[in-house]
């Protein structure tokens, strides 16, 4: 595929697929909020209404739910999305059930992940001209790591395996799949600009309510948190087709029906 299909086709494959994703994801995202809002209760409570303890019980909580909520979606639209690129029937009760098996290593490759991204922006933001390198770094990791969770639905390996397996396949496409990921990084920051003006919107209309506000400010964190998952699902599925395709000649069908000659 060329890189402007690799671009287009996870949106592709997200909209052939939209109602399961979007309920599943749906589902998810009204839990982690139900959650968030009620730790950040409970935190005000005990700390008989503090405004920085329930400031800290907010974030801290929305950022474990979007953590979490992340690896739901990952793990329901991978299935989908395998199941849409060969053409096959699914249902949301099918890519939950699909989920379960490989959730173990799942959650492994997503605490890998997460701790890799954060060395690296620790090691990349205490100076300004190690930043761009660091992200660019970054880049190249993620697109490298991009086949992983594919490779677990699709070939059922163990996850040491499914690493050396995403690593061969993004062999000689690094720099592509790096770009890949950062034109993403800039389509989610341009969708996230629309959200956040509706965001001021609704504060104006429900004021400057303390409840409100955490509840608009971490719906909206879940939700691009969640956008960004199903994208970054979707595109996973694209790229370990393509390079399957581009390494393996998965597209390439002989016929068996006729005699040898």
């Amino acid at each position: 595929m060329t890189w402007r299909e690799l671009a287009d086709l996870p949106f592709a494959v997200l909209q052939h697929r939209i109602r399961p994703i979007a309920g599943l994801a749906g589902a998810g995202l009204a839990a982690a909020l139900g959650i968030v809002v009620g730790v950040t209760a409970l935190v005000s409570l005990a700390t008989d209404d503090s405004s920085a303890g329930t400031a800290w019980a907010a974030i801290l909580s929305t950022a474990c739910c979007a953590w979490v909520l992340r690896l739901w979606i990952v793990g329901v639209t991978v299935p989908i999305g395998l199941a849409v690129v060969h053409n096959r029937p699914i249902t949301a009760r099918t890519a939950t059930a699909r989920l379960l098996p490989v959730s173990g290593r799942l959650l492994l490759n997503q605490v890998i992940s997460t701790a890799i991204g954060v060395g690296i922006l620790l090691l990349g933001t205490p100076l300004i001209i190690t930043l761009i390198p660091a992200v660019i770094w970054l880049a190249r990791v993620r697109g490298t790591r991009w086949p992983i969770v594919p490779v677990l639905f699709a070939e059922s390996t163990p996850y040491a395996a499914a690493v050396r397996r995403a690593k061969l396949l993004a062999t000689g496409r690094v720099m592509p799949l790096a770009g890949l990921w950062l034109y993403l990084r800039g389509v989610l920051l341009m969708l996230a600009v629309p959200v956040a003006g509706l965001l001021g919107f609704l504060s104006d209309i429900s004021g400057t309510h303390r409840w409100a506000v955490v509840t608009l400010l971490s719906g909206a964190a879940l939700l691009i948190s969640a956008f960004a998952a199903a994208v970054d699902a979707a595109t996973a599925v694209v790229v370990y087709l393509d390079r399957r395709c581009g390494r393996e000649g998965l597209d390439i069908r002989i016929s068996t029906g006729q005699a040898a000659r």
